[in-house]
C-alpha cells in the first residue's frame, strides 16, 4: 500500500511538472527542485520508519530467542514471522531505492537454550562450593585463633591464681611463726 502510494505521489508530480510547463516554464526548474526536495523528504521517512521497524522486529526476535525454554513454538513462530516481514521490508526497501541490509535471525533451538541454563547453573554450583569451602576455612581458622587466644588467657589466669594462691600461703604461714 506504501509502495504504491508513493507511486502516485511520483505521478502527481509528473502532472505537476506538466502543468507547470504550459502555465509558467520559466519556473519549471524551481518546482522540479522542489518536488525532487519532497520527494527525498518522503524517501527518508520512509527509510527511517522501516529501518525503526526492524529494530522492533529484531528486539521481538532477541526476545523470543530467550524465552524459548518457558515458550519453545511461540518463540519459534515469532523468529518465523520476524525473518518474514523482515524480507518484505527489505524487498519494499529496494523497490524505491533505500539502501538497507539485515540478516534473517535463528530461532534459537530449545536443546540449547537448556544446555546453556544447565552450564551456568553447574559453574554457580562450582562457585558456591568454593565460597563454602572458602568461608568453611575462614570459620575453621578464626574458631583455632580464638581457641588459642582463649586457652592463653586461661592458662595466664592459673598461673596468676596460682601466685596469688602461694602468696597468701606464705602470709598464713608467717602468722603462725610469729604467734
Amino acid at each position: 500500500m506504501l509502495a504504491r502510494c508513493f507511486q502516485l505521489q511520483d505521478a502527481i508530480a509528473v502532472l505537476e511538472l506538466d502543468r507547470v510547463l504550459e502555465t509558467a516554464p520559466e519556473d519549471l526548474d524551481g518546482h522540479r527542485l522542489g518536488l525532487r526536495a519532497a520527494r527525498g523528504d518522503r524517501l527518508a521517512t520512509i527509510a527511517r520508519s522501516t529501518e525503526q521497524l526492524m529494530a522492533r522486529l529484531d528486539a521481538a526476535a532477541s526476545v523470543a530467542n530467550t524465552k524459548v525454554l518457558a515458550h519453545p513454538s511461540k518463540s519459534r513462530a515469532v523468529v518465523h514471522s520476524r525473518n518474514h516481514v523482515g524480507t518484505s521490508v527489505l524487498d519494499f526497501q529496494g523497490l524505491l531505492g533505500i539502501e538497507s541490509s539485515s540478516e534473517p535471525v535463528d530461532a534459537r533451538r530449545w536443546v540449547d537454550a537448556a544446555s546453556e541454563v544447565r552450564d551456568k547453573a553447574f559453574v554457580a554450583g562450582a562457585e558456591g562450593v568454593d565460597a563454602a569451602k572458602r568461608f568453611g576455612n575462614e570459620t575453621r581458622d578464626r574458631a583455632r585463633s580464638a581457641t588459642h587466644r582463649l586457652s592463653g588467657e586461661i592458662s595466664q589466669r592459673t598461673r596468676r591464681r596460682g601466685a596469688d594462691h602461694d602468696a597468701t600461703d606464705d602470709q598464713d604461714t608467717g602468722l603462725e611463726v610469729g604467734d
